[in-house]
């Protein structure tokens, strides 16, 4: 054990060298553009609600629906770009189709009508994409409030939808109410099948009100081969059920935290109830957050997974409620405002808190929501961006937090964190909610989207990756039906850079699902790049070694045995695109 700390701090250390000497030989950086309308980005999340109008817990700020908004990107029609689906209130869903190998143009063309997305009305909040029937194409898990059941969309490999949640067991149609958040698709078991874990806030409210309220923060078990995309509730079996008088969860990942391979369980909750579920290799978990230094949030919101400070195991970054000098008091005010938590991985299941105090850390955030680990400058190094804003309207004059701008904070090595979200050109001051980062427009970095509650979202385009460099490279690791293989290690090993891993899967816990492929920045000199992949399930792991003038390009793992042309037609115009 001692002989491992040693290794990560030696890890850490020459990791802090190796981001010094990237960052002063990386080209200035040109920031973030609001691009929200020129890209072809519309609709409005839900048209703003006086209290009286909320379809549930009238009288109580209409809470949940102040804190709805999310989205999910995939290649839903598999022409090589990816599209866009937004969740919405009181209006029907929405799916924006990027028209970036159709035209070499990056855009969205709002394609919802004839997908059968907006086929059922409900009142949508968290999404996620996996291929959850293992026929290679992204299926659509999507939670709801305010109603009684949640949604599973088929794809049928072309961008058309059928909504199948009830036939196929994941509907959770108990009979009562539904506040519906995050959504995390893995597979938990190993079983070669996606699994989903939902979320539910606000159980103790609803049993209140529906005596003998279960609960809707469930684990369902894919049923794999017999039937593929057909669920089992094995919540109580895996050991993962909450009591309802606790459930207020936001967020959950499924993530290999301690390296036996299988993935744990990390929920973000409200009110101090974050978890930690360790795998346990046999299809159950043991909680152990407490003993394992997490949960220690007082308003678990947001969630993100990445390796912050590169010695090779994943860290966790919780958002949470801040303010220096609380002004709220009384019932009406019952939060935290310690702020959020940084938590750093130390092996052996255990993590030491790294947030800092406001003025040096992470913890200031405002009012957090969604967060997303990603190297936004191209450096090597994994950076942080966050969304924040709530609005209560009988708060108005007594909380701060309803014109917040965002957060982004750019990781300098050794801990250090610098808040340049302004000078970045991050100013939204909406009330954001959902937050997913993906290349939008296939020029090498990685932008932002985010989801406001009750108001327009924002687009906000990197300009980091510019002809010459700093270079990158994005991973897309496939199973055998040709799918995003969810759980896939990915290594680099930079001939003049540090290691990096990354988890194929989405870096953003909350109401948004990103990219899953694994990006990476590699500064201006990286040289030669060996890269592997660790497929689930099959031991050996994909070598592959690319020249310093193969970079700049997705590379694709393993290879198609038949690649279509529009596949093969969008890794040309990437390539293309990124040298200018």
């Amino acid at each position: 054990m001692a002989e491992a700390a040693g290794e990560r701090q030696g890890r850490r250390a020459s990791r802090a060298l190796l981001a010094l000497a990237v960052l002063a030989a990386t080209p200035a950086r040109a920031g973030f553009v609001d691009v929200t309308v020129a890209a072809g980005l519309s609709y409005v999340q839900q048209e703003p609600r006086d209290v009286g109008d909320c379809r549930v817990l009238q009288g109580l700020f209409c809470v949940p629906e102040r804190m709805t908004g999310g989205a999910a990107v995939a290649d839903v029609d598999r022409d090589g770009d990816l599209d866009l689906f937004v969740t919405r209130l009181g209006a029907p869903n929405r799916l924006y189709c990027n028209r970036l190998v159709e035209t070499g143009v990056a855009g969205f063309e709002d394609c919802t009508a004839g997908s059968g997305l907006d086929a059922v009305a409900v009142d949508s909040n968290g999404a996620a994409f996996g291929d959850l029937d293992g026929d290679g194409d992204p299926d659509l898990y999507v939670t709801a409030v305010a109603s009684e059941r949640f949604y599973l969309f088929v794809n049928d490999g072309a961008g058309h939808f059928t909504e199948e949640a009830v036939a196929r067991g994941a509907a959770l149609d108990t009979g009562f109410t539904h506040l519906g958040y995050g959504v995390e698709i893995a597979d938990y078991d190993g079983d070669g099948w996606l699994d989903i874990h939902v979320n539910e806030w606000g159980t103790p409210v609803l049993a209140a009100l529906e005596p003998g309220h279960p609960g809707h923060t469930r684990l369902l078990r894919n049923r794999g081969a017999s039937q593929p995309g057909f669920f089992d509730d094995v919540t109580a079996a895996a050991g993962v059920a909450i009591d309802p008088a606790d459930e207020w969860s936001f967020a959950s990942a499924l993530r290999d935290l301690d390296g036996d391979g299988a993935p744990d369980l990390a929920i973000a909750s409200d009110y101090g109830t974050s978890k930690l579920f360790w795998n346990d290799g046999d299809g159950t978990f043991t909680e152990g957050g407490a003993a394992a230094g997490v949960a220690t949030d007082q308003n678990g919101m947001g969630s993100t997974l990445g390796d912050a400070d590169g010695d090779g195991d994943l860290d966790w970054f919780v958002t949470s409620i801040y303010e220096n000098a609380p002004t709220c008091t009384g019932e009406r005010c019952d939060w935290g405002t310690s702020g959020n938590r940084l938590y750093r991985n130390d092996g052996e299941r255990h993590f030491s808190d790294q947030t800092g105090d406001a003025a040096t850390g992470l913890r200031d955030g405002g009012w957090g929501w969604g967060a997303a680990f990603f190297d936004y400058d191209l450096d090597g190094d994994l950076d942080l961006v966050m969304t924040n804003g709530v609005d209560y309207p009988d708060a108005d004059a007594e909380t701060p937090y309803h014109d917040d701008p965002m957060r982004l904070w750019r990781n300098d090595g050794d801990g250090v964190w610098t808040e340049v979200a302004a000078a970045e050109g991050i100013t939204d001051t909406g009330q954001g909610k959902g937050l997913l980062v993906f290349d939008y427009d296939a020029d090498g970095d990685l932008d932002v989207f985010v989801a406001n509650d009750a108001a327009a979202p924002v687009l906000y385009e990197n300009q980091a990756a510019q002809p010459g460099g700093p270079h990158w490279l994005r991973v897309r690791a496939l199973d055998a039906a040709g799918a995003d293989a969810l759980g896939a290690q990915v290594t680099i090993r930079p001939a003049n850079g540090a290691t990096q891993r990354r988890t194929i899967g989405s870096t953003t816990h909350f109401l948004a699902w990103s990219d899953p492929a694994a990006h990476f920045g590699l500064g201006a000199n990286p040289g030669a790049v060996e890269v592997e992949v660790k497929l689930p399930g099959v031991p050996d792991a994909i070598v592959r070694s690319l020249d310093a003038d193969a970079l700049d390009r997705t590379l694709v793992v393993p290879e198609p045995a038949a690649a279509g042309v529009a596949a093969i037609v969008a890794l040309v115009l990437v390539r293309r695109r990124a040298r200018g």
